[in-house]
């Protein structure tokens, strides 16, 4: 008897080969990139996401850079045997499937999630309860304004883009909205801490409704996005109440069940510790990797996991600044790069002709109409001043690294092209590149930083992410 043929593509041990040389170059391209786009005057998180995409098939695709033949080390024939998805298998002679077959993007994609988890839990941390006393009526005000904004008008922009240029045929128009609205409801509040914090900003009223209002945005952004995916899967309402009965079940198991426990089997070990131990450390990715598991089964994605999982930490300034010193770079400067490399090379702005042009610009131009506008008249009527709505507006519209989360998830539901996820790829980059200019155009008067008003109590890691240093952890 004839024994089976082994199955198509790379053994396992060229994998993990194929996962440490991604790796390297997805680093070294990052690091260059980045450093590039702090000369000019651009946060890192746009060269890292131009790095992404160069290293896609942009640049290094069949339409652009390719060879002829391969390099025989590669093993482009056997690893190009399997397609990336289905009906779209890569040609041999590109050069970025060949450096990243198909086999190695599962685990560099894994690596990219767990990159998002730690990201927002060390957010989470950061999160200062004390400057939230008493603003509930304005974070409540801004964080309702800018979901129901970009919502609301995705449901007037949608119907122009609803064609086989940027909607999947056969899928449903409800879930293509609704994806549009979760791309146009993005706000990147990680960089809005960090800029307010860079500015001294963060005692003051807007700074403090800004990111609390930010955080509430990204749950309800993410909600927006679960439902989307149930329609697209053709799930009934009972499973859709579901999504929103275990959030809120998380959400309220969280704070008032594993916030008392951690303070006392965490918070007090640590203290009387005075140090972060192996232990304790364990316990803190434990409950994060955990709560990020939960809130993915759920539906709500592991970001708000690993974010909620920071917010309930105990002793949370101590904690903050040795966690920081242990994740932050690790964080930062190597797996935050991974997953938006992954993002670019699933990119190829070569897909878009000139016919194109006209849907995507009413996609950008209507994503930060809705952001900019929607947040500024949201803090007005919150009861911040016009000069700070328009400021909090330019904050809610940096996108940073979500829309890629949310505009991969779309692709994967099978509800937008890929012309229309390099749509999502191009307001990333737009949206943030932005930011920072307009912000110092149009910032109020500045705060006295913290770093002067707060005694030092001790040495503080540097932290940074999106290119924007934190100087001070908050207290709370």
């Amino acid at each position: 008897m004839t024994p089976p043929a082994p199955p198509p593509g790379l053994t396992p041990d060229f994998v993990l080969g194929f996962v440490l040389l991604g790796l390297v170059i997805i680093f070294v391209m990052a690091r260059l990139m980045g450093a590039l786009a702090q000369k000019l005057g651009q946060p890192r998180v746009v060269g890292e996401i131009v790095a992404g995409v160069l290293l896609g098939p942009t640049l290094l695709g069949t339409k652009t850079l390719a060879w002829n033949n391969s390099p025989e080390i590669l093993h482009c024939n056997d690893s190009l045997e399997i397609p990336f998805r289905a009906g779209a298998e890569p040609a041999p002679e590109s050069i970025s499937a060949c450096l990243f077959p198909p086999q190695a993007r599962g685990p560099i994609g894994i690596l990219g999630q767990i990159a998002l988890i730690l990201f927002m839990f060390l957010v989470g941390v950061e999160l200062d309860y004390r400057l939230l006393r008493g603003k509930g009526k304005g974070i409540l005000t801004v964080a309702i304004g800018v979901i129901a904004i970009p919502v609301a008008l995705a449901f007037l922009v949608a119907p122009a883009l609803a064609n086989s240029k940027f909607q999947v045929p056969g899928s449903s128009d409800t879930a293509f909205t609704l994806m549009i609205g979760a791309m146009l409801a993005v706000t990147a509040f990680p960089v809005m801490a960090r800029i307010l914090q860079e500015k001294g900003l963060t005692q003051s009223d807007m700074g403090a409704i800004g990111v609390a209002a930010a955080a509430v945005v990204t749950v309800l952004m993410f909600l927006t996005l679960a439902v989307a995916n149930g329609v697209a899967k053709d799930k009934d309402a009972g499973e859709h109440t579901l999504v929103f009965i275990g959030a809120a079940l998380f959400l309220a198991a969280m704070f008032l069940v594993v916030k008392p426990l951690l303070a006392r089997f965490v918070g007090r070990p640590y203290e009387a510790a005075g140090q972060l131990t192996q232990g304790t450390f364990a316990a803190v990715l434990i409950v994060a990797f955990a709560s990020g598991y939960i809130a993915d089964r759920i539906g709500i994605n592991v970001i708000v996991g690993g974010f909620v999982a920071g917010a309930v930490m105990p002793a949370r300034e101590r904690l903050f600044r040795d966690v920081a010193a242990r994740l932050s770079d690790f964080t930062a400067v190597i797996l935050l790069p991974v997953f938006l490399a992954f993002s670019g090379l699933n990119t190829d702005f070569t897909s878009l002709g000139s016919s194109f042009i006209v849907g995507i610009a009413i996609f950008l131009v209507a994503g930060i109409v809705a952001k900019w506008a929607g947040g500024a008249v949201a803090a007005r009527v919150g009861g911040l001043s016009w000069k700070e709505g328009n400021v909090l507006g330019i904050l809610m519209n940096c996108r940073g690294l979500l829309v890629l989360v949310v505009a991969l998830a779309a692709l994967n539901a099978g509800v937008i092209t890929p012309q229309l996820q390099v749509g999502g790829v191009l307001m990333a980059l737009v949206t943030t590149a932005m930011t920072g200019p307009l912000f110092d155009r149009f910032q109020p008067a500045q705060a006295t930083p913290l770093s002067e008003s707060t005694p030092a109590e001790g040495p503080v890691p540097r932290v940074e992410v999106h290119g924007v240093p934190l100087k001070r952890p908050p207290a709370g």
